[in-house]
């Protein structure tokens, strides 16, 4: 029988192999309040104190991360109550008087008084959105009695949603990563949506949802409140081994295998007080480091042994366990035959090294250095030949082999052996990972500029019902729309493989020009602005904000995996004869707008000293 001490060595060499995405996993749980949520107890004391203050900036900032916290919740309640209550007045001066509180003391940086985000903020931390929905339901049914029920209903539904959908699942999604790092030399990031990517989500959240149904009602015996929470442990790790089992299969699974073992868990978890201790002590900075990835790979240990334990006593319903490649590495034939459109591609005499995909080694003949060079970091090809397609054809087989490659060599789970198939995004696609040639980028840029013209224009249109052009220059176009897109294109080509990554780059890329555009453009027009985010939540200077930058990563995003790719399919098709003279005639035209925009600059109203917060409200 293996004992607390060989359990807690393996829990430790697991640590030690996966520290940091281990922390990370368990950090992140302790964030969305599923697991370890004692964790940030000791900041939510020191936010309090700091709410005593006097100064404006800590002042917003403790608004703002009470409002996440206490506060809202608080908020909320208060307004679902005054609802019930028929005390609706009441409930909203009290709503309007936090929202006035948080205007009032917000500061510079993080305002709460213009924008979509300062909107959403202020309305769901007063609990002015539960009002909101309120006055709609009581417009279109004009019965109280229904947007009682109603509420009630959204309540329970929200309620629900976030406990299982977010917090429950994620237990799921973290037994799954430690299940597999103590087994692999690597875990993927891309773990975080195992339950996504098997389309089970919804199944794991109503199976957790049950377990805890259950817990609930045998709470009302005696016996039961201590011992069935015990019977229930391990329902998290066997759906995480097989997210396709039915809720009551699971739970009487882990009941069967809990059988003789339950009086050792509940000693095992009485073992870790010392560590709650020291976590409290150490203001919470040795359960982030260490206790709580090291407790959560402690009872992964005890799963397995118990599984193990389990097969051997021939447990009705473990055959629905089967996922062996979950504790042992897959042989070298059952990889070979389900990757057997990867192995050709694998270097035999050496697997590790990268695969071979020299430009100088191609049969491209032009300009090979340079070629190289662009290619590689910014995704730019001079021109679009058949030589230029064959070396992306051969590209594409190098990046799908290279995705793989980690499974393929034992180092990561096989995600093709699994029992569900994984519906992951399609890294191996070619259709984003492309090079772009100069003319396209060209007329990318005309495209993304016009796109953003017309999209100002439009929405102030809209708005006003007043035409005005909007932009620094003259002609249908917005430069700094076009400036992001390609930027985003060539600077973060190399991050094209990890959209989350990308996204976050997006984001400070387009918030770095901005700011520096709108500063420049002051600086040169003697202060005159073109757009201003004063008064919008967390903005810098009024030149750049939070929700315009999300915006433009979203945007960012689309046209990297979307828009280039799309326009760039047909512009490929437009011979060089005709699509070269389009370029050069775009770009003088563009050119003499600087040059007659430097004497005539577009003023006026609507195109400077815009309310930008008036376009963003309205739409």
């Amino acid at each position: 029988m293996i004992t607390r001490k060989e359990l807690a060595k393996a829990a430790k060499r697991t640590l030690k192999k996966h520290f940091w995405i281990l922390v990370v996993v368990c950090l992140i749980a302790a964030f969305v309040g599923s697991e370890f949520t004692e964790t940030f107890s000791f900041f939510k004391m020191q936010m309090t104190d700091i709410n005593n203050t006097d100064t404006n900036e800590s002042q917003g900032v403790t608004l703002v991360t009470s409002d996440i916290d206490n506060r809202t919740k608080s908020a909320m309640l208060d307004a679902i109550v005054s609802v019930i209550m028929n005390n609706e007045e009441q409930g909203k001066e009290q709503s309007q008087t936090l929202i006035d509180k948080a205007k009032d003391n917000a500061g510079d940086i993080l305002g709460r008084t213009s924008g979509i985000l300062s909107s959403v903020v202020n309305n769901v931390s007063s609990g002015a959105v539960v009002f909101t929905i309120v006055d709609v339901v009581y417009g279109i049914t004009g019965s109280r009695h229904l947007v009682v029920i109603l509420l009630l209903c959204l309540a329970l539904i929200f309620y629900f949603g976030i406990r299982y959908v977010v917090k429950m699942s994620y237990v799921v999604i973290s037994r799954r990563i430690f299940l597999e790092s103590r087994t692999y030399k690597s875990v993927g990031v891309g773990k975080f949506m195992f339950l996504m990517r098997v389309k089970r989500w919804m199944r794991v959240a109503f199976t957790m949802l049950v377990k805890d149904l259950y817990t609930i009602l045998w709470s009302l015996t005696i016996a039961g409140a201590f011992i069935k929470p015990l019977s229930y442990m391990l329902v998290p790790y066997i759906i995480a081994e097989n997210p396709d089992i039915k809720a009551n299969d699971a739970i009487t699974l882990s009941r069967r295998m809990m059988n003789g073992y339950k009086w050792k868990c509940f000693c095992y978890q009485l073992s870790f007080i010392g560590w709650n201790i020291l976590s409290f002590m150490s203001m919470g900075l040795v359960g982030v480091l260490y206790s709580n990835p090291y407790k959560t790979a402690f009872f992964t240990e005890l799963y397995v042994l118990i599984r193990e334990n389990a097969i051997k006593n021939n447990i009705e319903g473990m055959e629905m366990l089967s996922d062996v490649y979950l504790y042992e590495r897959a042989g070298k034939e059952e990889l070979q035959a389900a990757y057997a459109d990867i192995y050709p591609y694998m270097n035999e005499d050496s697997p590790e090294e990268r695969f071979d995909d020299d430009i100088m080694k191609s049969d491209i003949r032009y300009f090979r250095r340079l070629r190289k060079f662009l290619a590689d970091w910014f995704g730019v090809i001079l021109f679009n030949t058949s030589e230029e397609k064959k070396f992306e054809d051969a590209k594409a087989e190098q990046i799908k082999a290279d995705r793989c490659k980690q499974e393929i060599l034992g180092n990561m789970y096989p995600s093709r052996l699994f029992t569900l198939k994984e519906h992951r995004a399609n890294f191996e696609s070619t259709v984003y990972m492309r090079n772009y040639s100069i003319p396209s980028l060209i007329l990318i840029f005309f495209v993304m500029s016009f796109i953003g013209w017309f999209w100002e224009v439009s929405s102030h249109l809209m708005l006003y019902h007043s035409f005005a052009n909007r932009g620094v220059l003259h002609g249908p176009w917005l430069p700094i729309y076009g400036v992001g897109g390609l930027l985003i294109l060539l600077l973060l080509k190399k991050f094209r493989e990890k959209p989350a990554l990308e996204f976050v780059l997006a984001i400070i890329l387009c918030g770095v020009v901005e700011y520096f555009t709108g500063l420049v453009l002051e600086l040169t027009h003697n202060g005159q602005k073109w757009w201003d985010y004063t008064g919008f939540f967390l903005n810098i200077h009024g030149r750049i904000c939070a929700e315009g930058l999300l915006a433009f990563g979203i945007g960012g995003m689309a046209i990297v995996y979307f828009v280039a790719p799309l326009l760039d399919n047909y512009f490929r098709k437009i011979k060089l004869q005709i699509i070269i003279p389009l370029c050069v005639a775009l770009m003088m035209i563009f050119v003499a707008d600087q040059l007659y925009t430097k004497k005539h600059p577009n003023v006026g109203e609507g195109i400077t000293c815009l309310n930008i917060y008036d376009m963003y409200y309205y739409l």
